[in-house]
C-alpha cells in the first residue's frame, strides 16, 4: 500500500538513484586521478548515502504495521499547502536580486512557516530571521561567498 509515509522516500530513491548515475559520471582532471579525494568523491558520498536512508526509510515504513485510519492519502489541505511552498519558492527567486539575501530569505522563511501553521509572530520572526542572519554570516564572513546584496540598496 502506498500511503505518504512511502511517496516521500520513494520519490527521493528515484532522486538519489539519478543523481548516482549523473555522479559516476563526473570526469577527473589529469592531475585527480591519483588523488583519494576528488571532485566526484563527495557527489558519490552523497549518492550512496541518500539511497541508503531512503532505503531504510522504506524498510522501516513498511515494517510498521500502521491501521487504516493512519494511512490516509494526501489531503486536498495538504496539496494546497504544498502548491503554496511551490508558489513561494518562485517567488524567493524572484525576490534575491531586488531585495537581497537577508530580507529576501526572511521573508521566505517567515511566510513558509506561515504557510505550515505557525501563527506566533515571535516564533515566525525567532525562527526565520537568526536563521537568516547567522547563515549569512558563515556563508558570506566565514566562507568567503557572494551573496546578493540586493539592487534596493545601491
Amino acid at each position: 500500500m502506498l500511503n505518504r509515509e512511502l511517496i516521500g522516500p520513494s520519490l527521493f530513491l528515484v532522486l538519489f538513484t539519478l543523481y548516482a548515475l549523473v555522479a559516476w559520471k563526473i570526469p577527473l582532471m589529469p592531475f585527480e586521478e591519483y588523488e583519494s579525494v576528488t571532485s566526484a568523491t563527495l557527489p558519490k558520498v552523497y549518492a550512496v548515502f541518500g539511497i541508503v536512508v531512503c532505503v531504510l526509510s522504506i524498510g522501516a515504513n513498511l515494517l510498521k504495521q500502521a491501521p487504516a485510519e493512519k494511512a490516509e492519502l494526501l489531503s486536498k489541505g495538504n496539496l494546497l499547502r504544498t502548491f503554496a511552498l511551490l508558489v513561494l519558492m518562485v517567488a524567493y527567486s524572484a525576490m534575491l536580486e531586488p531585495f537581497g539575501f537577508l530580507i529576501a530569505t526572511s521573508a521566505f522563511l517567515i511566510t513558509g512557516f506561515f504557510i505550515m501553521g505557525e501563527r506566533r509572530k515571535a516564533v515566525l520572526l525567532f525562527a526565520s530571521v537568526p536563521v537568516a542572519v547567522v547563515f549569512w554570516f558563515l556563508m558570506t564572513q566565514v566562507l568567503g561567498i557572494y551573496l546578493v546584496p540586493g539592487n534596493l540598496w545601491s
